[in-house]
């Protein structure tokens, strides 16, 4: 293949800064192995201005430039590319990924700066395309004269171990981002809503080489890594196989995020995941609803007396995000408070509470009409309404979403909130319902806050409730309040009634290199209720912040 004289350079605009793109990776390197040509790379995030990003992309000098496409940045690309022609008329360029390729014509009739749209898997396409003729490529949709041509879709890679691997020794080093990696591409489930059930069959990267790349991210200093696979759990021997050679190579501060389904762990899965240490995996289960004739209508299926018991008996070392999606045909505001309650109950270290896109391209996208959807029609194209349920309610909806954000998935209102809940309400839907309409009357959704005021605002939504029981309630506070780290202020209410003179002599005790060190690294307050076992009783408690946790020891407890 002969070596383009063009200048390459590959853009992904991700969400947020922490986060890295991984296809444009994959194309890179996949394009590097098997021509001369050369590509540069291009990272940064939707909330940079898009005249800082114009005036990089300028300075580059590239010929041809080549967007990565999401949901998530599909206005703004479209934004950057129209100004980008207006500077750099005779650049060439390209978009792919899941936003063009499911509608390339309508894209570059939309968008006219945009020359060429790569459809579907791109390695190859993107090969074919900077070394042939594009009239004789797969995958490569333009306008000619206005007139649309494409040649079909390209064949998907059989062997991905072909597929280099995608970070360079300099990237895992850095240790400054969530990195991205994917074991498997397809999914053989048929979720309506999902852009992944267009794609049948699952293709796999072999064990071994699976093996070898973990061994590089957990030799390297990284943190997070993420698996994009859409189900990591299907083959048992494989899966098994890979979490067997994590497990034999394990170290700390690293933790390992699947997306898996829950129902379909046997006995002999959940005993190995006990043995998991705490803090290495990291799951993502979708329940997304508990509705029967929803989950019939999505083609899903949860067999939930085997999720839950699947889901409690792994709680303890893995830690766990559990997803919902409101706006499903036949959920309605009520139906969907029992799946809410029922994710609570579950002790998952976060719900997830999303809301149905339009997805162009999915079986749900077919039944616009059926089920009335009303959506937005730009980006992320989500739900305003349908049959079964109205907007008023979806944004009531929203509303608990921004409290679930604060006072769960935080996980900094551990206790209080559980105090709320038990002594209050029936079930933790209402509970988060009455905050988020407490908030709304007051006017606090719209702005910021930092978590002072959140617990401020816990403390003022109690006060206006009128419960009873404020006494044991704040001394509950007190305790969330105490395991966010060594106070440097306390609120107004929070009254500490630690003895000065005790807690220096546990200081003493505990034989700190210097007093100085043991007070910054802990401290010490007394409990005029028994918080840790919810009975009557004092209690005095010494709080240790370690670097990834706060550790708590009773000193004393009077029953």
């Amino acid at each position: 293949m002969e070596k383009t004289l063009e200048k390459i350079v590959l853009v992904g605009i991700n969400s947020q800064y922490i986060h890295t793109n991984l296809a444009i990776r994959y194309l890179k390197n996949y394009v590097e192995k098997f021509s001369d040509i050369e590509i540069e790379v291009y990272e940064s995030n939707i909330n940079n201005q898009i005249q800082s990003i114009i005036t990089d992309l300028f300075n580059t000098e590239a010929d041809h430039i080549i967007f990565s496409t999401y949901i998530w940045n599909k206005e703004y690309v479209f934004t950057l590319v129209k100004e980008l022609k207006k500077i750099m008329p005779k650049v060439k360029i390209t978009l792919g990924g899941p936003e063009v390729s499911y509608n390339a014509k309508e894209s570059l009739r939309e968008n006219r700066s945009i020359d060429f749209v790569l459809v579907g898997e791109g390695e190859k396409v993107l090969l074919n395309f900077l070394t042939k003729p594009v009239n004789e490529v797969r995958g490569v949709a333009f306008l000619e004269n206005d007139e649309f041509k494409y040649l079909g879709d390209e064949f998907p890679i059989e062997n991905l171990d072909e597929i280099p691997f995608p970070y360079t020794e300099k990237e895992l080093k850095e240790n400054i981002k969530i990195l991205y990696y994917e074991s498997t591409r397809g999914c053989p489930f048929s979720c309506s809503y999902c852009l992944s059930s267009i794609d049948k069959g699952v293709r796999y990267w072999s064990l071994e080489r699976v093996k070898k790349d973990l061994s590089k991210f957990i030799d390297s200093g990284v943190e997070l890594v993420k698996f994009v696979d859409r189900t990591f759990n299907l083959r048992k021997d494989r899966y098994l196989g890979i979490w067997s050679h994590l497990l034999e190579n394990y170290r700390e501060n690293i933790t390992f995020h699947f997306e898996i389904n829950a129902n379909i762990f046997d006995d002999e899965v959940i005993e190995f995941l006990k043995t998991v240490p705490e803090g290495y995996f990291q799951f993502e289960i979708g329940v997304q609803s508990i509705n029967k004739d929803t989950m019939n209508s999505i083609n899903r299926r949860n067999l939930l007396e085997r999720l839950e018991k699947n889901i409690k008996a792994i709680s303890k070392n893995i830690h766990l995000h559990v997803d919902l999606i409101a706006g499903l045909p036949h959920d309605t505001y009520e139906t969907f408070k029992d799946s809410f309650n029922y994710v609570y109950n579950l002790d998952a270290e976060m719900i997830q509470l999303g809301f149905l896109k339009i997805l162009n391209g999915t079986k749900i996208s077919r039944e616009i009409e059926e089920y009335d959807y009303k959506y937005m029609e730009f980006p992320p194209y989500e739900i305003l309404s349908n049959s079964f349920i109205s907007y008023g309610e979806l944004v009531k909806l929203k509303n608990l979403e921004k409290m679930l954000d604060y006072y769960y998935n935080s996980e900094k209102f551990k206790y209080s909130v559980n105090y709320i809940i038990r002594n209050n309400y029936s079930t933790p839907f209402e509970f988060f319902e009455d905050v988020a309409e407490y908030y709304r009357k007051n006017n606090l959704l719209t702005v910021g806050h930092k978590i002072v005021s959140i617990f401020n605002h816990l403390m003022e939504f109690y006060n206006n409730k009128n419960f009873e029981g404020k006494e044991i309630f704040i001394e509950y506070l007190k305790l969330d309040y105490l395991m966010l780290g060594k106070p440097g202020s306390y609120p107004e209410w929070f009254e500490s009634k630690k003895d000065k003179e005790r807690y220096n002599e546990i200081i003493i005790s505990k034989n700190y290199t210097s007093s100085r060190e043991a007070y910054k690294k802990t401290e010490f307050e007394k409990f005029n209720y028994n918080v840790l076992e919810n009975i009557d009783g004092e209690i005095e408690i010494l709080f240790n912040y370690m670097p990834k946790k706060v550790e708590l020891e009773v000193v004393s407890e009077k029953k």
